[in-house]
């Protein structure tokens, strides 16, 4: 199986990455390399170290094309951002077609229809074809005016294309119904899972709290790339619209966690509503350290929204918190409704009412009892249907699947 996943390990961590870690960990019937680019963020030693240990200590393969995605230069004159889109597309084709000569992959799993989706139109022979659909790339949207149409054509002949497309809630499974003209009977729906033996509530929350320097705290969390759709503004509006009413006690802590292109107008949003006493940003997290912030906090706080068709598809940290014993707040945008049983697991909001936040965080900070009991019932529902291992079969069968229509004869 070739798996294409432009954005990966290790300079990566978002949820599709770690999704696609966990799966190809633990495939049985299948060997995986997964194709990405080189140039992308972080250290090329790292990046060079990591591929190189991949096989041995994961079980599968990793490649990289020099680039996926074509970077639109705004300072670039029209003429010369033609030229420079022509080699990259001529030179990506290229490539492309040169590793699946050498690969030969029998079946290939896109990750990324939006970027890649038109390499997937070009690939010669009859290999037959996945797409996994995450939700926010069916709205996505290039930098260049001029590409964005025709990538967004590229990206739904893909998925019309495709024997099969896998998607991550039932909202994304309907998008790409409705905007691809896709059959129903080949979209099927994987939810996001958990590993539990990692994600799992804590034996001591405040000694856990202690350990990371929130002693004698109770703490709110974010954890997300900071980005307008994760809604974070306006978890901040929301707790100083508390602070204004006297609604949030003192020992309350707001934290954080991750990077982004709003962290620095985040961070000066904080100092205009005078929250520094009582917030703090903690950068990105390790991997090892999620689970850690998860169980340490007594609320996950993302109150997503959509922001000109860009929209939360799932919603992995609302699970990865659940099954941490975390009761969560999260955006009734998107496919939020899939990982927040609202009223049960916590609550789903509309992320563009300050006023209906602040309403939710108060609700849960006034009342332990009803912490603990979305915290129980998270844990549950996660261990029930949010699983690693159930996940890793039926995503195995379905692959299985497709390669058995694929040799049918017709």
């Amino acid at each position: 199986m070739l798996l294409i996943a432009p954005y990966y390990l290790p300079s990566s961590y978002g949820g599709a990455v770690q999704l696609y870690h966990q799966l190809l960990t633990r495939l049985q019937s299948f060997d995986a390399l997964v194709l990405t680019q080189r140039q992308d963020r972080g250290d090329v030693a790292a990046l060079e170290s990591f591929d190189r240990r991949c096989g041995q200590e994961f079980g599968y393969e990793m490649r990289r094309l020099k680039r996926f995605e074509f970077k639109y230069s705004r300072s670039c004159s029209p003429l010369l951002c033609l030229r420079d889109a022509a080699r990259f597309f001529i030179h990506t084709a290229r490539e492309w077609r040169a590793t699946l000569n050498e690969v030969r992959p029998d079946l290939i799993v896109c990750g990324a229809t939006y970027i890649a989706g038109w390499l997937m139109n070009r690939t010669p022979g009859r290999t037959p074809l996945i797409n996994y659909l995450h939700g926010e790339e069916l709205q996505a949207a290039s930098e260049s005016r001029f590409l964005r149409p025709w990538l967004s054509r590229q990206q739904m002949q893909s998925i019309r294309g495709a024997l099969m497309n896998i998607a991550v809630s039932r909202h994304t499974a309907g998008q790409a119904i409705k905007l691809a003209g896709v059959p129903a009977d080949r979209v099927a729906v994987l939810p996001n899972f958990v590993d539990t033996e990692r994600f799992k509530p804590p034996r001591n929350r405040d000694a856990l709290r202690a350990q990371l320097g929130w002693q004698g705290k109770r703490v709110i969390l974010s954890l997300a790339r900071l980005t307008a759709r994760k809604g974070i503004d306006q978890a901040i509006r929301a707790i100083a619209e508390l602070r204004r009413h006297d609604q949030l006690p003192p020992e309350w802590l707001y934290v954080i966690a991750g990077t982004g292109e709003q962290e620095r107008n985040l961070k000066e949003l904080v100092g205009r509503l005078e929250l520094n006493d009582c917030t703090r940003f903690v950068g990105l997290l390790g991997d090892e350290l999620r689970a850690d912030y998860y169980g340490a906090a007594d609320i996950f706080l993302q109150p997503n929204r959509n922001i000109s068709g860009d929209t939360e598809g799932f919603g992995i940290v609302f699970i990865e918190a659940a099954a941490c014993g975390t009761p969560v707040i999260g955006g009734v945008a998107g496919g939020t409704a899939d990982a927040i049983r609202d009223g049960l697991t916590g609550f789903r909001v509309d992320g563009d009412d300050v006023t209906s936040i602040a309403s939710a965080i108060g609700a849960m900070v006034h009342d332990a009892a009803l912490r603990s009991t979305m915290g129980r019932a998270g844990t549950e529902i996660v261990q029930r249907e949010f699983r690693v291992e159930p996940a890793v079969r039926k995503f195995e069968t379905l692959l299985l699947t497709v390669l058995e229509q694929h040799a049918a004869p017709t």
